[in-house]
């Protein structure tokens, strides 16, 4: 997929890197940077046979919407989704982490994802997952003081 088209507000996310079923995707109009993950393997024959396009259908109920809203409402935010083999996908909004920090024409996908991983403080055991103001939250639980002093600032 050389670009992903987000259900709220239609917001487009172009194709930076590739990596077989691994991508990265970028919208430089809000600054945001999505890293795209089918880290699932099935054990036996350590194959992985999710697509792009199954990552983001495997966010079911509710968690497609908070993703969009995660990518569509904030800017200069970097959001990793990731699809374990057997079960629904995750994913990390870290509203920290500035995508122009990680840009760089020659990185791989799994450069993004090691430096996403090495600037997130330590994550809860939750499927979805928030990053601000270098606290970690389970997804919808950002105290409202925090948001508010995180707003003003990113306005």
């Amino acid at each position: 997929m050389k670009k992903i088209t987000l259900g709220l507000e239609g917001t487009e996310f172009n194709q930076i890197a590739v990596d077989g079923e691994n991508a990265v995707y970028y919208n430089g109009e809000l600054n945001n940077l999505i890293i795209v993950r089918t880290d699932a393997t099935d054990g036996a024959s350590n194959k992985n046979n999710d697509t792009i396009e199954e990552v983001f259908g495997y966010l079911v109920g509710n968690r497609f919407e908070d993703f969009c809203m995660s990518a569509e409402y904030f800017s200069n935010c970097t959001i990793l989704v990731h699809k374990p083999w057997h079960t629904t996908t995750d994913f990390v909004a870290n509203y920290d982490l500035n995508p122009k920090m990680l840009l760089s024409p020659n990185r791989s996908v799994k450069g993004y994802t090691r430096a996403f991983n090495k600037a997130c403080p330590e994550l809860l055991p939750y499927k979805l997952i928030e990053i601000m103001n270098g606290k970690v939250y389970r997804h919808g639980e950002i105290p409202e003081e925090v948001f508010e002093a995180y707003d003003g600032v990113n306005q």
